[in-house]
């Protein structure tokens, strides 16, 4: 099997050629996990990934319920690392219970584009918390259904960052465990890179 992007519509235009082999250590190995368990089907089902499979991708992953009618996505399972760059743990939360405002919307719609096109959504973006405290995120955003002909019942995601103001001896955990996290609370701007519908053969 192979993977290759294009544009999904109304994207932003993308910066640069984006390569699937710089997502290493994370979305890559997620995304062939994503595709391997796949079959003949278009999409995996929840019961096909197994995080016995993963252990190494457990503190960057999520697990993200989609309800439909109106349409909401709850947090089943949210990776350690994240709970703690950002300052809180979003587990057994709604989207627009734990986000709030511009940051809600914008995962509103990187979710709701996942679950509307079925195919894996990869997105990057800058967010800027003021006073030089800049994280780039890149978000692999892997929908789940039981069938072919059934909605969406479930986002499989997974969160990678960088912050390269850090100095170079600290990790962003220990970093920001002697600092203010970043919430949306202090959140100044989000800078969309690029947003792409990741096509799989």
């Amino acid at each position: 099997m192979s993977a290759t992007e294009k544009l999904a519509p109304g994207s932003f235009t993308p910066t640069a050629e984006i390569d699937l082999d710089p997502l290493q250590p994370v979305l890559g190995p997620l995304l062939r996990y994503w595709m391997s368990r796949r079959g003949d089907h278009l999409l995996p089902a929840r019961g096909d990934i197994d995080p016995i499979d993963i252990p190494e991708l457990l503190p960057f992953i999520g697990l993200i319920d989609v309800e439909h009618t109106p349409r909401r996505f709850h947090y089943r399972l949210v990776g350690s690392y994240m709970s703690t760059l950002f300052g809180n743990n979003y587990q057994d939360k709604y989207l627009d219970e734990a986000k709030h405002g511009p940051y809600r919307d914008f995962l509103s719609d990187l979710y709701g584009r996942a679950v509307d096109e079925r195919r894996p959504v990869l997105s990057e973006a800058v967010f800027d918390y003021g006073t030089d405290r800049v994280v780039t995120v890149r978000r692999l955003i892997l929908p789940l259904a039981e069938t072919d002909y059934a909605a969406v019942g479930m986002l499989l995601f997974a969160n990678v960052f960088d912050a390269p103001y850090l100095p170079a001896r600290s990790t962003p955990v220990m970093h920001l465990r002697m600092d203010a996290p970043f919430q949306a609370a202090t959140l100044e701007s989000i800078g969309e890179t690029f947003c792409r519908v990741v096509a799989v053969d």
